[in-house]
């Protein structure tokens, strides 16, 4: 059991990043405004903690004090959990509920930020810290659990995160404090600050250039395709080629380059539609569109380091192969997954679903029985909304892994 904690671990954060974590954005948004502000003033961060959070502390004074993304000028920050002899020379002689109070009273003066952190929220010397921070006119920021706790009700801005897990909150702890020193560098010392990967995957043609440069520093995989019906062989392809590197870019036909390359009829689902199907799988980390009958010309501006196609490819076939091998990366041909395609999808729904031959352009919606008899790992959602005279006609010259 124990060796499957990492995975479990893992799936957690996962689930937490895709729900809730963007609750925190308003407030973080806010923590950041405040200690940049501070900082520019020649103000300082004090920061303070038990335990682990005692660790958070001293580790985002040390990123401040000394680097975290780039070189520059160190920052103020003072971390209230050492020196030792400090610190065990007040909790003796006052009391350990007072072991960050009276440190702030010592060293702390209106403009700095008293940055306290505490999983539970209820860390009495954090909570008289605050206190004494809010005595004397200095603004203070709290990180803690979801719970309601003394310190939310005490701390000028509060960040909570979406769990009560021990655990849970810690990491996102250090999630949050490292994208606190980033956005402090980056604020502060704009000039330094290089490229940064966008939010959302999917990347608008405007925004290529400096995506490209803020792909750099990453050993990238790139593939492409249609995309019009998702089906486990596109998920086996992904899955394998996320596996390959630390991103994984899809370069997706725009819907008048998939009109030219499989008929009038498709696609099934507008650029938006399936950009969004994409966007929806964990394995794509970013999605590009390309207007080409081919991704040549984007594989040429990201340069990736492994380009990765379907089983049907020979390497002689796969465009932008020589590109990518001539600059260093190397081309792998992924093993078709069993009879998985979208041209069989298409052709064996006329025959067995009866549906009719309408004329282009007739757009009713699909029989429930094909909705019903969907191929396993096809949502039917996606199938609700097609044309119905989308799904005859497939051609038969593409090779059915080009990913449709």
């Amino acid at each position: 059991m124990g060796k499957n904690r990492f995975a479990e671990d893992s799936a957690a954060l996962r689930r937490l990043f895709s729900s809730d974590l963007h609750l925190l954005q308003e407030d973080f948004t806010r923590a950041l405004d405040l200690m940049v502000a501070a900082l520019r003033d020649g103000n300082k961060i004090i920061a303070f903690g038990n335990g682990g959070s005692a660790s958070d502390a001293e580790h985002l004074v040390g990123e401040l004090v000394g680097r975290f993304g780039f070189d520059r000028a160190p920052l103020p920050g003072i971390s209230l959990t050492g020196p030792s002899a400090t610190f065990t020379a007040i909790a003796n002689d006052y009391g350990y509920e007072l072991s960050f109070a009276r440190q702030i009273r010592g060293l702390g003066k209106p403009g700095d930020i008293a940055f306290g952190i505490s999983t539970s929220g209820n860390s009495l010397n954090v909570l008289r810290a605050i206190e004494a921070a809010k005595e004397l006119g200095i603004t203070s920021i709290a990180l803690t659990g979801a719970r309601d706790s003394t310190i939310l009700n005490a701390a000028d801005l509060t960040l909570r995160t979406p769990t009560t897990q021990t655990a849970r909150v810690q990491e996102i702890h250090a999630l949050l404090i490292h994208s606190l020193c980033r956005g402090i560098e980056e604020e502060i010392f704009p000039a330094k600050v290089c490229r940064t990967l966008p939010v959302e995957k999917l990347v608008p043609m405007d925004q290529l250039e400096n995506f490209t440069q803020a792909l750099s520093t990453f050993h990238v995989v790139f593939t492409n395709g249609c995309f019009d019906l998702i089906h486990p062989g596109h998920l086996a392809l992904l899955k394998a080629s996320r596996a390959l590197g630390d991103l994984l870019v899809v370069g997706l036909n725009a819907d008048d380059s998939v009109r030219r390359l499989k008929g009038t009829s498709r696609p099934l689902h507008t650029f938006s539609e399936r950009a969004a199907l994409l966007a929806a799988l964990e394995t794509v980390d970013y999605i590009v569109g390309f207007v080409e009958d081919t991704p040549l010309e984007l594989i040429r501006k990201l340069t990736p380091q492994v380009l990765v196609k379907g089983g049907d490819y020979s390497r002689g076939s796969i465009v932008g192969a020589d590109w990518v091998e001539s600059h260093g990366g190397i081309v792998n041909v992924f093993p078709t997954l069993g009879n998985h395609s979208t041209t069989r999808i298409l052709q064996s729904s006329v025959p067995q679903r009866g549906i009719s031959q309408e004329t282009p352009g007739n757009h009713d919606s699909v029989p429930e029985n094909v909705l019903e008899n969907a191929p396993e790992g096809v949502p039917k959602d996606s199938l609700k909304d097609a044309p119905k005279d989308s799904l005859k006609d497939a051609p038969k010259d593409s090779p059915e892994d080009a990913p449709e």
